[in-house]
């Protein structure tokens, strides 16, 4: 198993056009999140966590106070996001930052996720975002739905204990105690879940290139995926 967990190339050349729009998609544990943070440090660009959006809706439905159906709740719910290297997202003045991540939460949003109200709230938030450039967005489907024109795009695979085995680690350091099974299992129960939903299901997109992270360091992962862009921005 190969950590994907926060490093940066040092010294990079490659030239990105300052307007692009880049998306990288996958199943959990496949690096999206490490690799999207390091290629928008390199390019100065905004990285953008659809997931965090779609795991702050399913925050505040699993908190609301009433009993409103999620398509009551959602004119209802102030969510603010502040994106960066380390994604804030606020619930009115209430930091839910480290509450998204739970995976109560994970899998309450892939459910959440199939209603269309709920993809249509996300999906205006990242294109009102990222509609001018500039931006590397990952997620499920921002490739394929989101942004299906967008200038480059990836989608991100590695195999499944390997998947289990980064997200366990990522869990382990925030203090979860949940066993390496049980990661397992909840991952494959979301992966199952997105990719069968009738509504903007996991798939790679159209055009997207495939980069398969298993056993490779996010360096080498960083350095494949910068090359792909150099070749396209040199129209090759």
């Amino acid at each position: 198993m190969t950590s994907l967990a926060g490093s940066q190339v040092a010294g990079s050349d490659v030239n990105i056009k300052k307007d692009m729009i880049i998306t990288i998609d996958g199943p959990s544990g496949a690096g999206k999140s490490t690799i999207a943070k390091m290629l928008a440090g390199e390019a100065g660009f905004t990285y953008i966590d659809s997931g965090a959006i779609y795991r702050g809706i399913a925050y505040a439905y699993r908190n609301r106070e009433n009993n409103e159906t999620i398509g009551e709740l959602l004119p209802l719910i102030s969510l603010t996001f502040e994106f960066g290297e380390n994604t804030r997202v606020l619930l009115g003045e209430l930091d839910i930052s480290d509450g998204i991540r739970l995976p109560e939460i994970s899998l309450l949003a892939s459910s959440l996720s199939q209603d269309r109200s709920v993809r249509d709230y996300a999906n205006a938030i990242q294109r009102r975002l990222g509609g001018r450039g500039r931006v590397v967005l990952e997620g499920r489907d921002t490739g394929s739905v989101v942004f299906p024109d967008a200038d480059i795009k990836f989608y991100l695979d590695a195999g499944a204990d390997e998947r289990a085995g980064r997200r366990h680690l990522e869990l382990s350091a925030k203090g979860s105690r949940e066993a390496m099974k049980t990661v397992k299992e909840e991952m494959e129960k979301r992966d199952k879940n997105d990719s069968e939903r009738a509504i903007a299901p996991l798939v790679i997109p159209d055009g997207a290139i495939y980069v398969d992270t298993t056993g490779i360091g996010p360096e080498e992962v960083l350095k494949t995926i910068m090359g792909h862009i150099e070749k396209r921005n040199a129209g090759k």
